[in-house]
C-alpha cells in the first residue's frame, strides 16, 4: 500500500469535515443528497449489471466507445483501452473505489455536522461524531485498499466487493 492512498482518504474526511463546518448548511445538505444518490447509483450498478458476470454488458462497451469518441472529436486523444472497460470484474472494482471516496466524504462531512450541530447535549454529540469520525477513517482505509487493487489491475474478491448479504440477493436475481 502506497502512502499516497491512505493519505488521499485522510484527505477526503478533512475536506468532508471541512466542508461541514465552513459551507453554508443548505449546500452541504444538497452536496450530501448529491453524494447519497451517486452511492445509491453506484452499488445498484455493480449488484445488477456487473457482479457475477464475465463480460461489460452492451451498455457499458457502448458507453465507453462514447467516451473515447468524445475525447477524440474534441481533444485530439485516443484514450487507450483500460482493463476496467474489458473486465465487469475491474470496471465494478474502480466503482467501489468511487463508492468508498463518496461515502468517506459523506461519513467526515456527518462526523462534524453532528458533534457541532447535534440534537443532544455537547458530551453525547461529541462523542457520536468521534464515532462517525472513526468510521470515516476506517472507510478511508478500505478505500485505500481499494486504490492499490485498481493501480495494480487486479479485481477485489468477492468478499471485499460485495458484502455477503448483498452477494445472496445477487445470486437470486438471476
Amino acid at each position: 500500500m502506497k502512502p499516497g492512498h491512505v493519505a488521499i482518504g485522510a484527505a477526503l474526511v478533512g475536506a468532508g469535515a471541512l466542508a461541514a463546518l465552513w459551507v453554508p448548511l443548505g449546500l452541504v445538505g444538497a452536496l450530501a443528497l448529491l453524494a447519497l444518490l451517486r452511492i445509491c447509483w453506484l452499488e445498484d450498478n455493480i449488484v445488477s449489471d456487473l457482479f457475477g458476470r464475465d463480460r461489460l454488458p452492451p451498455g457499458y462497451r457502448s458507453t465507453a466507445e462514447l467516451r473515447r469518441l468524445f475525447f477524440f472529436r474534441w481533444f485530439g486523444i485516443d484514450p487507450e483501452d483500460s482493463g476496467a472497460e474489458q473486465s465487469a470484474h475491474l470496471l465494478a472494482t474502480a466503482m467501489r473505489a468511487e463508492v468508498q471516496i463518496w461515502a468517506t466524504l459523506l461519513l467526515g462531512m456527518s462526523a462534524a455536522l453532528v458533534a457541532q450541530n447535534g440534537l443532544f447535549g455537547p458530551m453525547v454529540n461529541l462523542a457520536i461524531g468521534a464515532a462517525l469520525f472513526v468510521m470515516a477513517l476506517t472507510r478511508a482505509d478500505r478505500l485505500a485498499l481499494s486504490l492499490v487493487h485498481c493501480d495494480s489491475g487486479r479485481p477485489l474478491p468477492d468478499h471485499m466487493l460485495i458484502p455477503s448479504r448483498r452477494r445472496v440477493l445477487a445470486a437470486r436475481k438471476r
